[in-house]
Order: structure tokens, then C-alpha cells, then sequence
């Protein structure tokens, strides 16, 4: 017979008992987080729904860096994301591609399409510039209706910023665009800025637009005069609180990387090394841009020519072993040639190779450590082609932002 009545214990056992239930609380609640943090993302966005309790643990700005950190140390495929346009019909649909690269093959995880993004038909569309902010989150611009979002892709959030028109000075039109993350006295805040150059010049970045979700509100700061960015030197990237950007000074011919730092809004430099000056070699430095090695180290890539042989390019990848100390930069290794009607799209630094796009905009992944050649297929005929761009994804993270569903 089954009874509710509990049976009659021991002393001893009730004692025990009752020592036991004094630190469950205490003891489940850290045994809870430490299986809670080495879960994905899209399993804790059910799992709030377990408890109060739960609910507040996995909502905590600590919990969500600590799991960032967490997830952030797992080795996975490379996995990019690409901005393109797919034509239908007489509208351009603008689509951000989710690719990850296994083993031996390279598949298509999703097509995420933002209604952000301005549906538009023209000859030429620039595609939305992506890019990569930390924690996790992307800042999303759209050069059409120069609208900026904050994009958390794991909870798939999208947070559209207040208009930044400078109607005082408009002359200035947009040209880079940057954003960064930061966790600081347990809270997330982010900052975006924008280079501006004047409409009737198009060799220099004048103005900054700088957006601060402390403050919810846009500034401007004037760039040094002696920084002068080229837009064919846009591959800018985030690293030790700076964003840093391959620049020049105009008349002197003075290639050298320009800093930012989010926390001081204050301008820097940081030397670039002395390139080979040899016969039968041309650096191409319009071509050449920034990327990061494990998240740690500064590399340069540098793009030049055999003049010996015109259509071949090569790629020199330049690392600094020690961050701002213009002789530590060494140079890894040089790869090519490559027909200089390949694009260089990017470089990963976890594929360990160049992403190349071709002049009928077929993507491919140039494999630095094995010298071999993948082709990346879209499976999508009517792209857009052209404006194509791509961003190497980042772990997925719980970061909070306002605003909708995606």
C-alpha cells in the first residue's frame, strides 16, 4: 500500500538530513551554472524558461561573460558570414549567409534575411557592410539608407541606432565603418563609429561619427590631418580596445596604421615594417589590409606584383609579435601567384588561408598550410555577385541589446 505518511528515521538520520538540506541550495546553484555555462546559446534561450531562478542566472551580464569565455575556447569549422544580394525578379533581396567549413566539405547552415535592409532595385546596389564588434555581435550599415544595427546573431536581436546625418556638413559622405563591444563593471556597452570624407574628394577620411549606447547619442571627432585613409584600404579590425585601419599621409607617399581607441576616443599610429624593395617587385598596397591571428596578434597582409610577369600577384602576411613595436613585425610566409583578376575577399584565421573571389564571383579558400585550392559554392545563381562580402563568424554569445526579433 502506498502512503504520503513518511517514515519514522533515525536520530542520526534526520540530523544528517537536515545538514544536507541546509547547503542544497548553495551547492545547486553552482553545480546548475557550471553544466548551465558549457551549453549553446540556442539551449539556454529555452532553459530560461525553466525558473525564476534560472531564468535570472542565465540573464546575469557575469553568467553571459563567463559563458562567452567559455564557448570562446571550444576549437570548431570555420564559419563565415556573407552579405550578398539575391536577385528575384525586379527586386534585390539582401541576405546574410551562414557558411561552415567540416572536414572535407563546405556546407550552407542558413540564409538569414533582415528587414533592416532596404529592398531596392538599381544597377549598382552596395551590399551592407558587416562588421565584427566583439561578444559575439556584429554592427550592421546600410550604405542605401545609411541606417546602423547592432546585430546579436544567437538571440537573433536587432537593435536599429538613431540617425547620424550630418546635416551641418553635407559634404561628408560615409566611407568606413567600425563598432566594438565592451564588458566593463559588469556591464555590456557598445560604441560605433563612422569615417565620413568629403563628396568631392575621395582620397581622405575627415570626420568621425561616433555613437555611444552610454549616452544613446552621435558626436563628432575630427581625424588627424596627417591620417589620411584611402577607401580601398577599408579592411579595418578590433584588437586590445582599438580599431586599427591601414593608412597614408597624401603628399609623403607615408604608409602606416591608424588607431582609435574606444575607451580614450583618441587617435593613434602604428608603424607598418620596411617592405622588400627588389627588382621586378611592386607592392600593391591599395590592395592590402589588416586581420588578426588568434585574436592576439596583429597581422598585415601586403599584395605586390611581379612586374616580370604582369598578371601574377602574391600575398606577404606580416605578423607583430609585440603590439606596437614596429620591429617585431616578421613575415610569416608569401603565397602565390594568384591571377590578379582574383579578389582577395579576406583571410581566416582559423581555415588558415585567403578567401578569393574570381571575376565570375566564384569563391574559394586558399589553403596557406597545404597551398590547395576549395571551391565555396553558394548554390545561388542570380547573386549579386559583385558586391559580395564576408566576415568570419564569431562565437555566439547571450549579450542583451534592445530591440526585435530577427
Amino acid at each position: 500500500m502506498i502512503t504520503d505518511k513518511p517514515k519514522k528515521m533515525p536520530k542520526g538520520m534526520k540530523h544528517n538530513a537536515a545538514a544536507v538540506s541546509s547547503t542544497e541550495p548553495e551547492l545547486g546553484g553552482d553545480l546548475i551554472r557550471e553544466i548551465l555555462i558549457k551549453l549553446p546559446v540556442k539551449s539556454l534561450l529555452r532553459f530560461k524558461q525553466v525558473s525564476k531562478t534560472w531564468l535570472h542566472m542565465i540573464t546575469s551580464n557575469s553568467f553571459i561573460s563567463s559563458h562567452y569565455s567559455v564557448v570562446q575556447n571550444r576549437q570548431s569549422a570555420p564559419s563565415y558570414f556573407i552579405v550578398r544580394y539575391a536577385i528575384s525578379g525586379d527586386q534585390i533581396v539582401s541576405f546574410i549567409t551562414q557558411i561552415s567549413m567540416e572536414t572535407s566539405t563546405i556546407r550552407i547552415d542558413q540564409d538569414m534575411h533582415l528587414q533592416f535592409l532596404l529592398e531596392i532595385c538599381e544597377e549598382m546596389c552596395p551590399s551592407p557592410q558587416l562588421f565584427s564588434a566583439g561578444f559575439g555581435l556584429y554592427c550592421i550599415f546600410d550604405w542605401i539608407t545609411q541606417r546602423v544595427a547592432l546585430w546579436n546573431p544567437g538571440t537573433r536581436k536587432l537593435e536599429v541606432m538613431p540617425p547620424f546625418h550630418d546635416r551641418i556638413h553635407p559634404e561628408y559622405k560615409p566611407a568606413f565603418f567600425f563598432g566594438h563591444v565592451e564588458y566593463e563593471d559588469n556591464e555590456f556597452s557598445y560604441k560605433v563609429g563612422i569615417f565620413s570624407i568629403r563628396s568631392h574628394n575621395s582620397v581622405g577620411a575627415h570626420r568621425l561619427h561616433l555613437y555611444s549606447s552610454s549616452s544613446n547619442s552621435w558626436k563628432v571627432i575630427l581625424t588627424p590631418e596627417e591620417s589620411v585613409v584611402r577607401r580601398w584600404m577599408c579592411h579595418g579590425v578590433n584588437l586590445n580596445g582599438k580599431y586599427h585601419i591601414l593608412s597614408m599621409e597624401e603628399e609623403e607617399y607615408d604608409y602606416h596604421i591608424m588607431t582609435f581607441d574606444y575607451s580614450s576616443e583618441v587617435f593613434g599610429r602604428i608603424e607598418v615594417p620596411d617592405l622588400p624593395q627588389t627588382n621586378g617587385r611592386r607592392n600593391l598596397m591599395y590592395k592590402s589590409f589588416l586581420t588578426v591571428d588568434d585574436d592576439t596578434l596583429l597581422c598585415l597582409v601586403i599584395t605586390w606584383k611581379n612586374e616580370e610577369a604582369d598578371h601574377e600577384e602574391f600575398l606577404d602576411l606580416w605578423v607583430m609579435r609585440e603590439y606596437g613595436a614596429k620591429e617585431s613585425w616578421s613575415k610569416e610566409f608569401t603565397v602565390g601567384p594568384t591571377d590578379n583578376y582574383m579578389r582577395v575577399a579576406g583571410y581566416s584565421e582559423s581555415a588558415r588561408g585567403f578567401l578569393l573571389q574570381d571575376v565570375r564571383n566564384e569563391l574559394y579558400l586558399y589553403n596557406c598550410v597545404s597551398f590547395g585550392v576549395e571551391r565555396i559554392p553558394l548554390h545561388v545563381a542570380l547573386d549579386y555577385g559583385l558586391n559580395l562580402r564576408l566576415c568570419e563568424c564569431t562565437t555566439q554569445s547571450l549579450v542583451p541589446i534592445k530591440g526585435t526579433q530577427t
